[in-house]
């Protein structure tokens, strides 16, 4: 048993569409009213980062702050997934779910009930952490809903998916095209192969890569970026960028200018890494305390 993992419990929480997601959940000793939500990128899991994870635990228990993390319904990249089902004797059936089927509107569902069961361990000031594409379920949940149990959001690597670096426009408007036909002619939810590193359905593929899609969150790469969600949180706001992120197609700085001028929050930090990689391998300890720091001192 490798330091700090003895603080973790292994927990379930249900969806309002009645998914069955497990998670680990960190409780610190003298707990105050802060705790946060962590909310996987594009085919993670809550197993997926145990440095980090201890990292964070190990800050978290000096400042009083819980946190959760949970597997959404875009976990892995195939993935069933228990649902309740009163009408069978086991209680529940399967969905087949996953990054390469993920539905991202539902995905909301998986973010209310991290905060629900966070709120039910005693915790009243719930902060978002979206890290990759679960930043852009951050953001939209943040910028689409007045949810009053979150108090402040981070959004950790928010780099958009449609500016994927080792895929050239032509090829990509060309696999667009080739999805949307699909869709069209009723084989949206067939499983392509080759498209992408993972297997992917038409409409994922759509949702992910299509300009001003409800996915593309941040359209940071365009001449004039709406970013509308991102400008509609005016809660305390942390957005953390790695110079060294491998699926940048612009210098970070770029991205994180668009950012700074763009926000609408009255509490907002902009942190900029020094060569920390896109999933912050080898640089868990300092992101941690980044983080930690900040949510300790929010007010």
């Amino acid at each position: 048993m490798t330091k700090n993992m003895q603080h973790f419990e292994l927990v379930e929480t249900i969806t309002k569409d009645k998914l069955i997601h497990q998670g680990i959940f960190f409780r610190p000793q003298r707990q105050t009213k802060k705790a946060f939500l962590w909310v996987h990128g594009l085919g993670g899991k809550f197993y997926s980062h145990v440095k980090l994870w201890e990292a964070l635990a190990q800050d978290a228990e000096k400042t009083g702050i819980g946190f959760a993390i949970f597997n959404n319904r875009g976990h892995d990249l195939i993935a069933g997934i228990r649902k309740v089902d009163k009408r069978k004797r086991t209680g529940y059936s399967h969905i087949v779910a996953g990054t390469g089927y993920e539905d991202f509107n539902k995905s909301m569902f998986d973010i209310d009930a991290g905060i629900s069961f966070l709120v039910t361990q005693g915790f009243s000031e719930i902060i978002l952490i979206g890290h990759s594409t679960g930043a852009n379920k951050v953001c939209y949940y943040a910028g689409s809903r007045k949810d009053p149990r979150v108090s402040a959001i981070v959004l950790a690597s928010p780099v958009s998916d449609r500016y994927d670096p080792t895929i050239k426009p032509a090829e990509m408007r060309e696999r667009l095209a080739k999805m949307q036909q699909l869709i069209k002619n009723k084989k949206g939810d067939e499983l392509q192969l080759g498209l992408h590193f993972f297997p992917i359905t038409p409409k994922r593929f759509v949702s992910l890569f299509t300009p001003n899609s409800l996915e593309d969150q941040f359209d940071y790469g365009e001449a004039k970026p709406q970013l509308t969600h991102f400008k509609r949180i005016k809660k305390p706001l942390l957005v953390i960028l790695g110079s060294a992120d491998e699926y940048l197609d612009r210098p970070a700085e770029v991205i994180m200018h668009v950012y700074t001028t763009h926000t609408r929050s009255k509490n907002y930090q902009a942190m900029l890494l020094p060569n920390v990689l896109h999933s912050f391998t080898d640089s868990e300890t300092k992101v941690a305390s980044t983080i930690i720091n900040w949510i300790a001192k929010l007010p």
